[in-house]
């Protein structure tokens, strides 16, 4: 009966070696864990990074989408091309149409002067895309408006636009008329990771409206003929 007891019972070598495998399993299972929570949490700041990033995109382009192209020159469209750190942040400015208050509680018009641009972060942080809206329409140096953010952790804001031939990267005032198409490109990166960026891109078009883009110079020769 002793012998058999003195069999069946664990040694200390067997107890530390079970003990050990124990806690081995239990590091291993806290890893893997701890692994797979910050690859869920990576996940979820890359799509929350996506959306804001498309949602800025759209709202860019909605703006220009209601823009107000009467031929007019003073509601021309003004691109200026810029970087910063060695990254586009263009800006752009025209007359848009919004039924959405700057100023609540005063009266104004749906016609506003939009603006876009980058204004660089603090302590250290990304940059944000900004937009302003000025429901005045005065003159410099009274412009003003109200400015508010878009969208956060934007790095790189860069603006192309068609004048028919090819893809431009400024758009003065001095030109008649609007672009045919103009390319938004923004490019947002992971604050806690400056590895993690990710891009989005869009193309507005505009139709051809009759006395903003042709010049007599710019008119077909048979045309010319005809009148004369």
């Amino acid at each position: 009966m002793n012998r058999r007891r003195r069999q069946r019972a664990f040694t200390l070598v067997e107890l530390l070696l079970a003990v050990m495998v124990t806690v081995m399993i239990a590091v291993s299972t806290v890893a893997m864990i701890r692994g797979a929570d910050q690859t869920r949490r990576r996940a979820d700041r890359q799509m929350a990074l996506q959306q804001e990033v498309r949602a800025a995109v759209e709202t860019m382009s909605a703006a220009l989408r209601n823009s107000c192209r009467d031929g007019d020159r003073k509601v021309n469209l003004e691109g200026v091309d810029d970087d910063s750190d060695g990254l586009p942040a263009d800006r752009i400015r025209f007359l848009t149409r919004t039924p959405h208050p700057v100023r609540f509680g005063q009266p104004e018009s749906d016609v506003k002067e939009c603006e876009f641009f980058l204004q660089e972060g603090e302590a250290g942080r990304p940059g944000m895309l900004m937009q302003r809206l000025d429901p005045t329409r005065n003159p410099e140096p009274d412009d003003g408006g109200v400015i508010r953010c878009v969208a956060e952790n934007i790095v790189a804001l860069e603006l192309a636009y068609h004048d028919g031939k090819s893809w431009l990267p400024e758009w003065s005032p001095g030109k008649k008329g609007w672009p045919l198409a103009v390319r938004i490109h923004l490019l947002a990166v992971d604050p806690d990771d400056a590895d993690t960026t990710w891009p989005a891109e869009c193309i507005v078009n505009f139709p051809r409206l009759a006395g903003t883009m042709e010049s007599e110079e710019d008119k077909p020769a048979e045309n010319q003929e005809g009148r004369e």
